[in-house]
């Protein structure tokens, strides 16, 4: 499975521990370039750079202008790279947590997952053992916009 990934899902992975598990599950796992630079001051930059140059990550750049500045004009560069790439690469997914990232990449027909999907699968796959109110409490910790109990029903179902 080939995917495209914004930086909060980088980041939230990266804080966890666990980005280095996501080579478990997919085959190829591009960063935007713009998504890159967003993370540039991130402590997660180094564990991404690591990842590229054991060739598990791939960086690129999108090439539609035309569709990057009209889906910029209401997302973050980095979602709306994340959206094209996903589009031009013909990736099977685009990781994704905002909400308005999410819908604009569906109705371009794009296959979405985020964080917790992720999480969701590295559990089932038994690649992390963390229960799932540990996950929880460790994303809200760390800044990630999801309530308790909205966590808890995705990682539990």
């Amino acid at each position: 499975m080939k995917a495209t990934i914004d930086s909060s899902v980088l980041i939230a992975l990266g804080k966890l521990g666990y980005l280095n598990l996501i080579g478990q599950i997919l085959d190829k796992l591009v960063v935007p370039e713009s998504v890159l630079a967003e993370i540039k001051e991130d402590l997660v930059y180094g564990e991404v750079n690591k990842l590229i140059g054991a060739g598990l990550v791939e960086v690129a750049k999108g090439s539609n202008r035309e569709l990057l500045n009209m889906l910029s004009s209401n997302l973050g560069m980095g979602e709306s790279e994340t959206i094209v790439l996903s589009i031009e690469l013909g990736a099977d997914v685009a990781l994704l947590d905002d909400l308005r990232a999410r819908k604009t990449a569906r109705r371009l027909k794009v296959q979405v997952m985020g964080t917790l999907a992720i999480l969701k699968t590295l559990t089932d796959l038994k690649l992390i053992n963390e229960k799932p109110e540990n996950l929880c409490a460790k994303l809200i910790h760390q800044g990630f916009w999801i309530d308790a109990e909205s966590c808890l029903k995705v990682l539990k179902a």
